[in-house]
């Protein structure tokens, strides 16, 4: 499979409201961006690879989105996943994670 999804998740899973869908290898989003002439931003590249890790992990992945957005929604687990550091506050139980944190993140995990 080249790409993932995340549906919406609202106490349960929203099979009828867009979902988020993801390249499950860095490698191929690379290849797709050099062959299409276009670039992808790197915070995405980074959301990828923290969907696609906890994807094989626990097998399904989500996302929610109100006021603020949380990128990936797995097994209890709440993960926003920034370029840089983030400046506004978050819903309680939101872990953020910005390129320095992933590694270790996906070490502990």
């Amino acid at each position: 499979m080249i790409l993932g999804q995340a549906l919406f998740f609202d106490g349960s899973p929203k099979f009828r409201k867009e979902r988020k869908m993801f390249f499950r290898d860095p490698f191929l989003a690379r290849t797709m961006s050099i062959w299409a002439a276009s670039g992808f931003l790197e915070y995405a590249l980074y959301e990828w690879v923290v969907q696609e890790h906890l994807l094989r992990r626990f097998g399904s992945v989500y996302y929610w989105r109100n006021s603020h957005e949380v990128d990936v929604l797995a097994d209890g687990l709440k993960i926003e996943v920034k370029a840089g550091k983030p400046h506004r506050r978050y819903p309680k139980g939101v872990t953020v994670l910005d390129r320095e944190d992933i590694p270790l993140f996906m070490a502990l995990m």
